[in-house]
């Protein structure tokens, strides 16, 4: 891995080096990563969104182009069961290969 720092950061570190601090600047470097990690949070499992939290993520991330509401003609009803008339279709299946 190559690390470009701005020239005052790479200057603080060969000090750190050459005042016995580290052994060499990928100790150093390694030693600010760990530090910066023990300095962050514990971030917390994700939980689970609601349908209302997913829809407006959806909308912010532009998978969505509006949010329906009931109000909205263009909203559909809730579907209804269809009543079926016949035989099963497997039972179909079954009469014909007999």
């Amino acid at each position: 891995m190559t690390i470009h720092l701005p020239q005052e950061l790479e200057r603080y570190i060969e000090s750190q080096v050459q005042c016995g601090r580290f052994t060499s600047p990928d100790e150093a470097i390694a030693e600010a990563v760990r530090r910066l990690r023990r300095a962050e949070p514990e971030s917390a499992p994700p939980r689970a969104m609601t349908e209302d939290e997913f829809k407006r993520h959806s909308l912010a991330s532009g998978l969505m182009t509006s949010l329906a509401t009931p109000a909205d003609p263009g909203a559909r009803p809730p579907s209804q069961p269809v009543a079926i008339e016949g035989q099963p279709l497997s039972e179909t299946i079954i009469r014909e290969r007999r």
